[in-house]
């Protein structure tokens, strides 16, 4: 009986510590069996305080080199049976002990592998029901597609319902942005009103289209230009009475602004039309739409998943509002990107020309205007009202930025009483 168990394998462990107990006597292995114990303990102690106060303690344990730690643990545990039994086994125990391991190694790289697949199935699942064209859908459920950037931009606008539209102003804000009022209504323009579909009878609507500098960047609520026109319109005492609106979003492109017209604008039955020019509307818009592409093959979303779950949480949406800082050209929608440049600026006035002559209204281009701006709006056959030609450039203070994609205060004022000039010059309103 004796032989028999002598004969028995013993755990690495156990050996080390009847080594230590034989070595040392009895005090001795007390003292290795108390100190092992007494590791053991401080070190679920310590994982449950860090876990407890939100402490990553599992990228100290295994997370932060994942495969090195765990192919280091398959050599620690290999030693460990080298060292237990390995040594002194006959040729037939390795045979077998090589093929576990080679099925232990390929069945790791086929479940890796129908896991790999299995994620990506998911989520491009999941990038289908989350795509653009259901949007309204998805805020219909309350659910939203994230603006990801660090611009304070992010604060005031949220992904649109239409495609082509990218992303607009959020509605019924009442804020401090950039320490300015800022004020949005029901349809998401900067204003402190909304406004009836129906036109009202005897009312002479303009509507504005623009970016930045119509929006009133830097400026308080009712500084922009427009409503200081409308401020102005309104003290004529003519006769006439107007309501001027503008749907002028930060980081549109001429191409973003005519969507806005006909997403937003035709159903006010506008009589004039001012497009806000601005030479940055020759290029892409400030926020786009990237899409993930889950058939790369640069990255593992298994791994993100089982490794770096707020990556994986992130990427899960299947697509993102970046700004232009760091947007990728390639994961953008081709009929956004051929809204850029002056072949996309001629066919945005092109629909803006057709718009006008199907909806009954006029449109002026007001605004600092290079000549292929110009030209763009002889070709297409706009009326035009280019402030470096028609404003000096040392008729007012510097600092009032007129000629500025981002006027002060009373550079807005300056460019409403030009705009209200230019109107009554071309035949659209009274004069004074």
């Amino acid at each position: 009986m004796n032989e028999k168990s002598s004969s028995e394998p013993v755990a690495p462990i156990f050996r080390v510590i009847a080594w230590g107990w034989s070595l040392a006597g009895g005090l001795f292995g007390r003292l290795v069996v108390a100190g092992l114990i007494a590791i053991a303990c401080g070190f679920f102690l310590l994982t449950a305080l860090m876990m407890r106060y939100g402490i990553p303690w599992a990228y100290i344990v295994y997370a932060e080199a994942p495969y090195q730690n765990f192919f280091l643990g398959l050599l620690f545990l290999f030693l460990a049976w080298l060292v237990g039994k390995g040594w002194r086994s006959p040729a037939r125990e390795w045979r077998r002990f090589l093929g576990k391991g080679a099925m232990l190694l390929v069945s790791l790289v086929l479940s890796f592998a129908a896991g790999e697949l299995l994620v990506r199935a998911l989520l491009i699942r999941n990038q289908e029901q989350n795509s653009l064209d259901r949007l309204k859908h998805l805020r219909a459920a309350g659910k939203k597609l994230p603006v990801r950037s660090s611009h304070p931009m992010a604060h005031i606008i949220e992904p649109s319902d239409h495609s082509r539209l990218v992303y607009e102003l959020q509605p019924n804000l009442d804020m401090l942005f950039g320490h300015r009022r800022l004020r949005t209504n029901a349809d998401g323009m900067r204003d402190d009103r909304d406004y009836p579909v129906d036109k009202p009878a005897g009312v002479i609507r303009i509507l504005g289209l623009g970016d930045s500098g119509m929006f009133g960047w830097g400026v308080h609520q009712g500084e922009e230009y427009m409503a200081v026109l409308r401020s102005n319109l309104n003290m004529r005492a003519d006769g006439e009475r107007y309501e001027v609106m503008h749907v002028a979003v930060p980081g549109y492109n001429t191409q973003l602004e005519v969507e806005s017209l006909r997403v937003k604008g035709l159903k006010y039955k506008p009589d004039i039309v001012v497009v806000g020019w601005c030479d940055n509307d020759f290029s892409l818009p400030f926020f786009m739409l990237e899409k993930e592409n889950f058939r790369r093959r640069d990255v593992s979303y298994l791994h993100l998943l089982l490794f770096d779950r707020p990556r994986f949480i992130h990427l899960m949406a299947g697509a993102h509002f970046r700004d232009l800082r760091d947007f990728d050209r390639n994961k953008v929608a081709e009929e956004l990107l051929a809204g850029e440049d002056v072949s996309g600026v001629r066919d945005a006035f092109r629909e803006l020309a057709a718009m006008g002559e199907a909806h009954g209204f006029r449109t002026l281009v007001f605004g600092a205007m290079r000549r292929e701006a110009e030209q763009i709006c002889e070709e297409v056959g706009l009326p035009y009202f280019n402030i470096r030609r028609r404003i000096p450039a040392d008729r007012y203070p510097p600092e009032w930025a007129v000629h500025f994609m981002h006027p002060r205060a009373e550079g807005h004022a300056a460019l409403a009483g030009y705009l209200e000039s230019e109107l009554v010059r071309l035949g659209w309103l009274l004069p004074r």
